[in-house]
């Protein structure tokens, strides 16, 4: 007959086994919920048309966006208004790694900032002093500060990027 040392040492080892295994399977289930909400459901990642659809549209609304059944809804393709402008296509700038700035030209050639996103790290401030047509934005963390200034030049946004070591 087995010892009840034994026999306590095999039950404890037996007990640990089962706690790591169901905390391997808790974990396991976890991972698998990543990128799906409460019901399991997952949100697709939007193709690219769908992303340039969605940047051309005014109010970037998702009323050019496709239906359930994946077919643009029919607002999806308004008629060309011969009197206006092709609108511009928004540029995004990357500024050196420490965030990016989406902008397009305006019709009167300023530039119109859509979204400013920084890099983990880093922060983004606007400088208001400047002139509303050639936006600046800073990005800067303990070590780096990165300027970026936008122009349009012929009905395309360009920047000028300078970045200094704050060492």
């Amino acid at each position: 007959m087995a010892s009840p040392r034994i026999v306590r040492v095999g039950t404890g080892l037996l007990l640990w086994l089962a706690a790591a295994t169901g905390a391997t399977a808790v974990g396991m289930a976890a991972v698998g919920m990543i990128g799906s909400d409460i019901l399991g459901s997952s949100q697709e990642p939007l193709t690219q048309a769908e992303v340039e659809r969605r940047l051309a549209s005014p109010t970037g609304s998702p009323s050019g966006s496709p239906s359930a059944t994946g077919t643009p809804s029919p607002s999806a393709t308004p008629s060309p208004d011969p009197t206006t402008p092709p609108a511009a296509r928004p540029r995004v700038v990357d500024a050196n790694g420490a965030g990016t700035i989406t902008a397009q030209c305006n019709p009167d050639g300023t530039v119109l900032v859509l979204a400013v996103t920084p890099a983990q790290g880093y922060d983004a401030d606007a400088d208001d002093e400047e002139a509303d047509d050639h936006p600046q934005i800073k990005f800067e963390n303990d070590a780096v500060e990165v300027e970026v200034r936008l122009r349009c030049i012929d009905g395309v946004v360009s920047d000028e990027i300078r970045q200094n070591s704050e060492d």
